[in-house]
């Protein structure tokens, strides 16, 4: 399932995954960080998408919207992890001296090792040094 979502959207839909958020009621939009302009017109979308819904009084998030939520945290967290590699690259040709730690950064930031996996590289490297 790919959605493009406004950012407002997907605030929203985060705090949909925390609890549900009594609507309409203006306080409760506001003590939460949200737009209050926006929140009217995220919400006729979102529960056209069924991403969630409006009941009773509230709103609550649906299963398919905690997914579209959850994905989009996913692209995030996935291009910021691109962006620590290539970092990690351009840290290591500066400093050659730190490149058994850049790779070890690499590794973990490309999911190839764990936490643990990296620092007993590092760890045994120093060693062998």
């Amino acid at each position: 399932m790919h959605l493009t979502l406004s950012s407002s959207q997907l605030q929203l839909l985060h705090h949909l995954t925390l609890a549900d958020i009594p609507y309409p009621d203006a306080v409760a939009v506001a003590a939460r960080g949200l737009n209050e302009a926006t929140v009217t017109d995220d919400v006729r979308t979102l529960s056209r998408s069924g991403l969630l819904e409006v009941t009773g009084e509230h709103l609550a998030i649906t299963p398919r919207g905690k997914a579209a939520h959850f994905e989009a945290q996913y692209a995030v967290l996935a291009e910021r992890l691109v962006e620590v590699s290539v970092f990690a690259d351009e840290l290591q040709r500066r400093t050659p001296s730190l490149s058994v730690e850049m790779h070890a950064l690499r590794q973990l930031a490309e999911g190839a090792w764990s936490g643990a996996e990296a620092a007993a590289y590092v760890e045994r490297r120093a060693k062998e040094l």
